[in-house]
């Protein structure tokens, strides 16, 4: 029986099949009057036409009237139905799904969900708490944030011997990445209407071109502390420096509520789910939390998927997992990581962005900011983290002198610089 495992956040809804192939796209739908279009089709118009698009369908999963009447959606439940299928199709159609549900989703949206899975058709293998997934080798107690498009989940995951549970969890709505771009879309506009009297949220096209541009811009003040702004607009062009100080600060303002109980968890170790890593460098509480990669839960569900089953057939949402049998790390064990990328005769470090560019002339690093890169990484906690781009790009799994990034044709070699 083939499978895939399916992990529900709609900044990014990934599926990973056996294969290890991935299809991921964002939780937008447009609808159109010949269908319903999804992923970055619907984003890429969301502010254009905002008449058209939702982007609430699976934090609202349910089966209430659209306040429009459309041949193709009733409701909310139709509309991610649409996104379910075409993630299952792109995935080869699998017979059987793991579903990975972050603690957001309740129970009567996840019994919707499962009647979903069963008409295209698949069989759920396993439904599991996607914090749980994410934490399934941690040593010890773990904080766990998983920043959504509308909410974000934060969940404390505690060692008990040979297992791992779900010590406590609380849901934060209104505080997603959506709230976070649309402060920033705001703070431009402030800048903008400051230094030329015109704000560019007026026209629904300068509109979506910021917001087409928000997530590089928030990418890049991880690590520079000036980004500047360039916007194009019918009154020519407008120009502004977001500060990440300034950013810092406005972010901030937006997880007051949530300081309480990272205050209560403090010991916790953290993580941050993938779609949340740029809280590492625009909050100080995460500077040294740890970003897992985009597949680690879907990947743990695939090659754990028999001992996930439960037993009779019936299905419950996994709440504590035995440990896995992952090989450790000894902090102490002498290995020395790689600290520079080399193409050629360049080496750049590891520890900023690195961007790779391949043209028909070759092939070439650099350690600016390259939007137009094929892939930007930087290391962090003995890993490579994809900033942007990377679609195509095989990433070791380690950083260790000696190991490289594959991109097509081309290899770039991990080498250590200076020390023995």
């Amino acid at each position: 029986m083939t499978i895939a495992a399916l992990e529900l956040n709609d900044q990014s809804l990934l599926i990973q099949a056996e294969d290890g192939s991935l299809h991921a796209e964002p939780g937008f739908a447009r609808l159109t009057p010949d269908g319903i279009e999804t992923g970055e089709e619907a984003r890429a118009v969301a502010w254009r036409e905002p008449q058209h698009v939702y982007d609430q369908y699976w934090r609202q999963l349910n089966q209430t009237p659209l306040p429009i009447r459309h041949p193709h959606a009733r409701h909310h439940a139709d509309i991610a139905f649409a996104q379910l299928r075409k993630l299952w199709q792109n995935a080869g159609a699998p017979e059987s799904l793991v579903i990975l549900a972050p603690g957001s989703f309740a129970e009567a949206p996840l019994s919707l969900l499962l009647g979903m899975a069963a008409a295209l058709p698949a069989q759920v293998h396993a439904v599991l708490d996607s914090a749980l997934a994410a934490c399934a080798d941690a040593k010890r107690d773990t904080l766990y944030v998983d920043l959504q498009m509308h909410e974000s989940v934060l969940t404390v995951c505690r060692s008990r011997g040979d297992s791992i549970a779900i010590e406590e969890q609380e849901v934060f709505p209104g505080l997603g990445m959506a709230q976070i771009q649309n402060a920033l879309a705001r703070h431009i506009s402030d800048l903008i209407i400051a230094s030329y009297r015109i704000d560019p949220l007026h026209s629904s096209e300068t509109e979506q071109a910021i917001f087409d541009e928000i997530p590089h811009w928030l990418n890049r003040l991880r690590w520079e502390g000036d980004v500047p702004v360039k916007l194009r607009s019918e009154q020519g062009e407008q120009a502004c420096i977001l500060n990440r100080e300034a950013i810092r600060a406005l972010i901030g303002d937006r997880l007051a509520s949530v300081r309480t109980f990272i205050d209560k968890w403090r010991d916790c170790e953290r993580r941050l789910s993938h779609g949340s890593g740029l809280l590492t460098g625009l909050v100080s509480e995460f500077s040294e939390a740890e970003v897992i990669g985009q597949t680690v839960g879907t990947h743990y569900c695939l090659s754990r998927s028999e001992e996930l089953a439960e037993p009779g057939g019936e299905l419950h949402r996994l709440r504590e997992l035995r440990r896995p049998e992952a090989i450790e790390v000894p902090a102490g064990n002498g290995e020395r990581l790689a600290t520079h990328l080399l193409c050629g005769d360049l080496a750049l470090p590891l520890d900023r962005p690195v961007s790779i560019r391949v043209a028909d002339e070759g092939a070439r690093i650099s350690s600016d900011w390259d939007e137009e890169a094929a892939i930007t990484v930087v290391m962090r906690d003995r890993r490579l983290e994809t900033l942007q781009g990377g679609g195509d790009a095989a990433l070791p799994s380690d950083c260790l002198p000696g190991e490289a990034i594959r991109l097509g044709r081309h290899e770039f070699r991990l080498i250590r610089v200076g020390g023995e």
